[in-house]
């Protein structure tokens, strides 16, 4: 049995463009214990090929302790082949890290056409590409490459940083997931991988991962070719929602030679971002206890279609939709809901319902609605977004205060 490991788009010190400094480096620190804890996993299941589909670091911004990270951690898993196709982040340079010395172990891609690993110590041949630039257009690295047909018993796998062309005929569309990298990636196809006969293919870019699939393979042994993406390890905000982390599978070899390969998912990091939207349109919120009333029921959907609403969990919850002037949904409310999770981030989004009474009374309550209420229908919503919460503030203020 092989049991491999395949993940990408780690981003080791990229840039955070976080206010709070402090919060940055925090973010970076994540990064890198995420990345050690990835290690501690692969030395304890005695993991002996790891396939790192590109994005592994920022070496724009790469410092020194990451860089000794990276080779400390390497040469503690001495057991382990790490294959390296770099990607658009983490290219590869004549002044890139990949340019310099890691370990025995650690093999690194370092031109456009496709190349081969043989590792014969594990029985496998590990084929893949590196990106020489930021945006290298879509590229189709195993076009023209062509394979003498596979022998038994040896293992092919394909390592690239490259999103899936879903329709190899001309216009066919690019797979790009939830949090996938911008720019022109490199593109190959399924049929591409199947003509090539590769066992598995460990794709890159795509920050949210698919899950793993199949197609036939060709040649006279019609083995499977699986491949997939592994998603980002860990999520970098609420466009990068739910558990990341990396695939770990495993080959198998029956008694008749037929390779059999099982994968699922390993969670890496603690923290994870999810997102709630709550849109009162068409409820029957009249006051604040009812309105929290849709908002908690929205809470127990969320949990139901699968939504970990847990302590690790950093939540965005979004309010949308028409409601009355008098409800005032507060962070302290929305935050007694949910007490359990890490963080939580509201965005109000709704608007005020117009008030004919409030717009007939003759008290200050009435004067300075009437003196607001033109921003409720201003054509930027900036201002109206504004407008509705100086109202609600003003009237909650007034209230408090007769």
């Amino acid at each position: 049995m092989l049991r491999i490991l395949h993940f990408s788009d780690a981003h080791l010190d990229v840039p955070h463009t976080a206010a709070d400094l402090d919060a940055a480096e925090v973010r970076r620190a994540e990064l890198r214990a995420a990345f050690s804890s990835m290690m501690l996993y692969i030395r304890q299941n005695d993991v002996r090929l790891t396939l790192i589909a590109g994005d592994l670091l920022d070496h724009a911004f790469l410092t020194h302790e990451t860089t000794a990270l990276l080779e400390r951690e390497f040469a503690s898993a001495p057991r382990c082949h790490f294959v390296i196709a770099p990607g658009n982040r983490d290219y590869y340079a004549a002044d890139s890290v990949y340019a310099g010395h890691f370990s025995d172990n650690v093999h690194i891609f370092h031109t456009p056409a496709p190349a081969c690993f043989p590792l014969e110590d594990i029985g496998v041949q590990v084929w893949g590409f590196a990106h020489t630039a930021p945006d290298m257009g879509e590229y189709q690295p195993l076009a023209a490459l062509t394979l003498a047909e596979k022998q038994p018993g040896v293992l092919r796998i394909f390592c690239g940083h490259a999103a899936l062309l879903q329709d190899s005929t001309a216009g066919g569309e690019v797979s790009c997931f939830c949090g996938a990298e911008s720019g022109t990636p490199p593109v190959v196809t399924k049929e591409q991988l199947a003509r090539l006969s590769f066992d598995y293919a460990a794709l890159g870019h795509a920050h949210a991962s698919d899950g793993v699939r199949r197609v036939k393979g060709a040649g006279r042994f019609g083995t499977w070719t699986y491949f997939g993406y592994s998603g980002c390890l860990v999520g970098g905000g609420y466009d990068e929602c739910g558990l990341k982390g990396a695939l770990c599978g495993t080959f198998d070899t029956d008694q008749n030679g037929n390779t059999a390969f099982s994968v699922r998912r390993l969670r890496i990091a603690r923290r994870h971002y999810e997102t709630l939207d709550v849109d009162f349109t068409g409820t029957s919120a009249v006051d604040t206890d009812s309105a929290l009333a849709v908002v908690q029921k929205a809470i127990e959907k969320a949990a139901e279609n699968g939504v970990r609403l847990d302590s690790d969990a950093a939540v965005r919850v979004t309010l949308s939709g028409v409601l009355p002037a008098a409800i005032q949904l507060t962070q302290d409310a929305l935050s007694a809901l949910l007490p359990q999770v890490s963080e939580l981030e509201v965005q109000d989004r709704t608007t005020v319902a117009h008030d004919a009474a409030l717009a007939q009374d003759m008290t200050l309550l009435g004067a300075f609605y009437r003196e607001i209420v033109s921003a409720l229908t201003d054509e930027d919503e900036d201002m109206r977004s504004v407008g509705g919460d100086a109202l609600r503030a003003g009237l909650a203020a007034m209230k408090s205060n007769i």
